[in-house]
């Protein structure tokens, strides 16, 4: 049987492709090479919003922030600047320690007097207008806090009449801090005599703005009585038309009324001629015992006058007050005069709409002293005038600055009581004085031994220095101690800043009144 062939396989008609443009089918297929690819730049990734920040801790930041200032701080303290409490009143009323505090009921002044000496608080007593009134029921309150600068003493030496914070020498308080002024400086002899301070036998006197840090103050009249005011306490002379015409009458001063006192104002009117003159004197009046009596040395921060007994007499005076010149004819002038129980000075300043002339300063008893810069008060302004004399010193100052040089008298071996320190005229003007002040400065008293019965001689090598307190009565210093001088070596610092003086504040609540601490603002001061 003859075998079959193998059929053929099926054919497929596979499509035939469309024909490509001539250009494409001739062209041979051309293999590209790239060049190698760079490394892309890195993208940052945008930032977190505070939202998607790691939280921080509240109480971290704080201890942070807390840790901080304790580092600060702690430097400060170490290095530059150290806060100091005054817990004593040795250094009243320039510094205040602990102690209580009330208006007085009868013309308002603020009434401070040491704790905690006084055993009785119902009998203390103003030292403006003399009211009595009780402190028993009073709060205590803490005394000043000084900001003392601890480098100034490794730049320079102490100077006289300064603040210092040294470590007491003697035995009794070793090494304690302690607050004083400094009075004598190394190598000097140091005696009191009659309330001033000697070094090798010179009378110790002060600059003005010395006598600015240790005035006391006597009396101040924007703090009125009421009733009755302080017509009493200022007497008024009677007017004279022209010096070189006879006096037709003499009439004795009289207590002021409204027409010259009008609460806290005083008005002098001399301007009817170029000659007409206007004179009034204050005079230590005691309101409720109506006497007229010496000014002593009672510092009122170691409680009521008569619970010390007989006390000195004040000599060394300043006062201080805001001029208006209200009018003034073509030359014209204003007085102050000051006595300090042995002799009397004025100063005058010329007034006038035109034209200057000089500022003089003269001795009621022997007549001129000196002459100052050419000045003149004109009408329509105002000026605050200084005019000082202590430690037999005369200084005079218009808006802060010296218009005259200071001008030395001689010391004296004894000077009376004064119960009548000022007297303010005018001449051929119209003024109106107010914010008057009269203020005394240091009485440094016999107690102690050195300075007072024995000289006290200070060490040149090492330095020493003689240190008093400015409330003498009342002050453990150099007077007392075993040895007098204080070793430079023991000083700390400089106080530079009253900056935590405090007060008592009120409020009411819930129709109760409480009482508080608060800062008293009207203390608080840098110190020279």
């Amino acid at each position: 049987m003859e075998s079959a062939a193998p059929p053929d396989p099926p054919s497929v008609e596979l499509p035939v492709a469309e024909e490509l443009p001539h250009e494409l089918v001739a062209t041979p297929l051309v293999v590209l090479e790239l060049p190698p690819e760079e490394p892309k730049p890195r993208v940052p990734l945008p930032a977190a919003s505070p939202t998607e920040r790691p939280a921080c801790s509240p109480l971290r930041l704080i201890a942070t922030i807390a840790a901080g200032f304790t580092i600060l701080f702690l430097f400060v303290r170490t290095f530059a600047v150290e806060p100091f409490g005054v817990p004593t009143g040795s250094m009243a009323p320039t510094l205040l320690g602990n102690h209580r505090e009330a208006r007085c009921p009868r013309c308002g002044f603020p009434v401070r007097v040491g704790s905690p000496s006084p055993t009785d608080w119902s009998d203390m007593a103003c030292p403006n207008c003399g009211q009595r009134l009780s402190l028993a029921r009073a709060s205590e309150i803490n005394g000043d806090r000084l900001l003392v600068d601890k480098n100034i003493y490794s730049l320079r030496s102490p100077r006289r009449w300064e603040v210092a914070v040294f470590r007491c020498p003697d035995p009794k308080d070793p090494l304690k801090p302690y607050v004083k002024r400094v009075v004598g400086l190394p190598g000097e002899s140091i005696t009191i005599r009659e309330g001033d301070a000697f070094a090798n036998g010179e009378l110790l006197r002060k600059s003005l703005t010395e006598v600015r840090e240790a005035r006391v103050v006597v009396y101040d009249m924007n703090y009125v009585p009421t009733p009755g005011g302080w017509g009493q306490r200022w007497l008024v002379y009677p007017p004279e038309s022209d010096r070189r015409l006879p006096k037709e009458f003499d009439r004795p001063p009289e207590p002021a009324d409204a027409s010259v006192l009008y609460k806290n104002q005083l008005s002098l009117d001399a301007s009817t001629s170029p000659q007409h003159e206007c004179r009034v004197e204050y005079r230590n009046f005691d309101l409720d015992e109506r006497t007229e009596g010496a000014i002593s040395t009672w510092n009122s921060y170691d409680g009521p006058p008569r619970s010390f007994g007989p006390l000195p007499p004040a000599h060394d005076f300043m006062v201080e007050f805001t001029l208006e010149v209200q009018e003034a004819k073509s030359a014209g002038s204003v007085a102050i005069g000051l006595f300090d129980g042995g002799d009397a000075v004025a100063g005058e300043l010329p007034v006038g709409a035109e034209g200057n002339g000089p500022v003089n300063v003269l001795n009621r008893q022997t007549g001129a002293l000196g002459a100052g810069q050419t000045s003149t008060l004109r009408p329509g302004s105002t000026y605050q005038i200084e005019f000082a004399f202590v430690d037999r010193r005369v200084s005079l100052a218009v808006d802060g600055s010296l218009v005259v040089s200071p001008i030395d008298l001689p010391p004296l071996a004894k000077r009376g009581p004064v119960s009548k320190p000022l007297q303010l005229g005018v001449r051929g003007c119209k003024v109106a004085i107010r914010d008057l002040r009269i203020t005394r400065d240091i009485y440094y008293t016999q107690y102690g031994e050195h300075g007072t019965r024995v000289p006290a001689q200070l060490g040149l090598n090492p330095p020493e220095y003689f240190m008093l307190g400015d409330n003498s009565g009342n002050s453990e210093d150099s007077r007392k101690w075993l040895r007098p001088g204080v070793p430079e070596a023991n000083f700390i610092g400089k106080p530079f800043l009253i900056h935590q003086p405090l007060r008592v504040g009120r409020l009411s609540l819930a129709g109760r009144d409480r009482s508080f601490h608060t800062l008293d603002w009207s203390r608080l001061r840098w110190l020279h």
